[in-house]
């Protein structure tokens, strides 16, 4: 015999998707940035390594283009510091999400308990 889902439940079962959902995609973009961030880093620890007079290229699409040394270390720390900030705030996002969807799975168990259901 099946049982029906009182449509209260069908919301909160909703409501939980749609955090799941956020959550998975915040995973995925800060997976992202934390990638440019560990790239932006490594070159900046590369062109520390060289001498102030080295020729450098900054690829714009599928361009190169000459550039300053300190020029576009500028432009790198400027990125590194930006990326920082923006995963920072992405990372209290999670936390945050996190929390809302343990709260909501607690929602979910409570109201399935009350209907005396199981989750197959």
């Amino acid at each position: 015999m099946a049982q029906t889902i009182p449509p209260s439940l069908e919301q909160e079962l909703q409501k939980f998707e749609n955090l799941r959902r956020n959550h998975e995609t915040l995973q995925m973009m800060i997976q992202t940035m934390q990638q440019e961030l560990n790239e932006v880093k490594a070159t900046l620890e590369e062109l520390g390594k060289q001498p102030d007079d080295v020729v450098t290229y900054k690829s714009v699409g599928q361009v190169m283009f000459k550039i300053e040394k300190g020029t576009i270390v500028e432009e790198l720390t400027d990125r590194e510091k930006t990326l920082e900030i923006a995963l920072a705030s992405k990372k209290k996002q999670l936390e945050s999400l996190t929390e809302k969807l343990k709260e909501q799975q607690t929602k979910i168990q409570v109201e399935l308990s009350k209907h005396n259901l199981r989750v197959q």
